[in-house]
């Protein structure tokens, strides 16, 4: 113990207070440093602690929204670190705050911080091969970026993440049911002709599609028998068949030398137009076609209904132009029924939009517009639409519950000698008596099937009504006229 009388033990306990504040002291002084230097830090204007930082080179794009101002893509800063010994070596990208600040209070010197302006997409997994991508110069280089970095203003698509969500999902599951290579699915709003959904699944371990292309207009196939509906289309607008009318689809039909069949082969009586399009008759499509002059009236359909041209998808882009095939000597007879004239998705949507509204200017668009029009019913489109919905017949209750009409159709398309794929579509569109929405539904080569045989009857059909039973509550379907119109 210190005794206060003696002198000693006094000046030694002076001594020792004295140590005691000098050490409180330098605390203090510790924390009030490493406290400002986490203020200084957090700061923008923190140079001091992040070198190389290039905001002032850098300037931030506009964001992009949903139809409900869901962000989509906007710019942001993050941190990486790396170490500057002998050579440059990032050792972390997109490092979060706190983890900085450790690395900083061991106080290595070959370690630097870096703040980047970045982009950022909080649904990248669903909106792949959509919205485009940025350098790391942070510009638009390919999409929708590429256009919002030309104009500097913020974006509202008419694309609906909601939507796109569970559509993505479902088609999900169902690509790993039937194996496809790939898989797409869009859906349409008919009255505002804006893009509500556009999904798009790549399976493949090797060669993904480049993420700068946008599948729906950059891609172009053959669809197959859903260009059965602008043959019958075509002979109804130049009044060259009668609904009443049979076509004798047993008898042999060929194109120059080729022996076209029929799946089922024989159906024992002639079709009338409406079972060629529910039995889905290569031949009755093809006698059809027969009806009509070649140039001057399909092929001039065709055109009308921008068949044979590129086409706007919004926001500067436009769709591939399409090809024409004249394998057989013939795409005359070989276009009736799918064959010979290779399209992009959007023109396929497109095409259907004009023939079912009736409005010939339809034009399908990721563009906001909000602003609905009205079908512009004929003769034609009414008649076109009783025919899909008849040979659209299934015993899925959502058939019936929201009048779905369509089309199906399967391809096969040879890429080379060794390379044959099968392309399986599904248009449809609901209700068929006032056509609301429209989707489209496609997967090239899958390798499993619903049904007895590889057609989109047993493919994409279902999957359409797999999707359709996950996203019928968030589409404006309050109203549904279910009263039938006999064809």
């Amino acid at each position: 113990m210190f005794n206060l009388s003696n002198e000693t033990d006094y000046k030694l306990l002076s001594k020792t207070k004295n140590y005691y504040n000098f050490f409180i002291l330098t605390i203090l002084f510790l924390f009030i440093a490493i406290f400002t230097r986490l203020i200084f830090l957090s700061l923008d204007n923190s140079n001091s602690y992040l070198s190389s930082v290039r905001v002032s080179s850098l300037n931030a794009l506009p964001s992009i929204y949903d139809y409900n101002k869901n962000t989509l893509a906007y710019s942001d800063y993050n941190y990486s670190v790396k170490n500057i010994k002998n050579k440059v070596k990032y050792l972390k990208r997109n490092v979060p705050l706190n983890n900085i600040l450790e690395l900083i209070y061991k106080g290595d010197p070959y370690i630097k911080y870096e703040k980047i302006l970045t982009r950022k997409y909080p649904y990248s997994t669903i909106i792949n091969n959509m919205i485009g991508h940025t350098n790391i110069d942070h510009q638009g280089v390919s999409l929708i970026e590429k256009f919002i970095d030309k104009n500097n203003n913020d974006v509202d698509l008419s694309l609906d993440i909601r939507v796109q969500k569970k559509i993505y999902e479902s088609l999900y599951n169902d690509t790993k049911n039937l194996n496809p290579d790939y898989a797409m699915n869009v859906l349409v709003d008919l009255s505002s002709e804006e893009i509500v959904s556009n999904v798009f699944l790549d399976n493949r371990e090797v060669n993904r599609f480049d993420q700068t292309l946008l599948p729906l207009k950059d891609l172009k196939f053959d669809f197959g028998s859903v260009f059965k509906t602008f043959t019958v289309y075509s002979a109804l607008k130049n009044q060259k068949i009668d609904l009443n009318e049979y076509f004798d689809v047993d008898q042999p039909v060929y194109i120059e030398n080729k022996l076209i069949n029929d799946f089922p082969r024989n159906s024992n009586i002639p079709m009338q137009v409406a079972d060629i399009l529910k039995k889905s008759s290569n031949r009755g499509a093809i006698l059809i076609r027969r009806t009509l002059d070649c140039q001057n009236e399909f092929k001039f359909d065709l055109d009308q209904i921008g068949l044979l041209k590129s086409t706007k998808i919004g926001f500067g882009m436009k769709s591939v132009e399409p090809t024409i095939n004249n394998f057989r000597g013939s795409y005359c007879d070989n276009i009736p029924f799918g064959y010979g004239l290779s399209i992009s998705p959007i023109q396929l949507i497109n095409a259907y939009g004009k023939i079912i509204t009736g409005r010939e200017n339809f034009e399908a668009s990721f563009e906001k517009k909000e602003k609905q029009k009205e079908n512009k019913y004929n003769k034609i489109s009414n008649t076109i639409n009783n025919l899909l919905f008849y040979a659209n017949e299934t015993n899925n209750d959502l058939y019936k519950n929201f009048l779905v009409a369509g089309k199906t159709g399967t391809a096969d398309q040879t890429i080379s000698k060794n390379e044959k794929f099968q392309n399986v579509t599904y248009i449809s569109f609901f209700p068929y008596n006032n056509p609301k929405y429209l989707n489209f539904t496609f997967m090239q080569n899958p390798k499993e099937k619903y049904g007895k045989f590889m057609t989109a009857g047993n493919t994409v059909k279902p999957t359409f009504y797999n999707l359709l039973k996950e996203i019928y509550m968030y589409l404006d379907l309050s109203i549904i006229n279910t009263k039938s119109t006999d064809i």
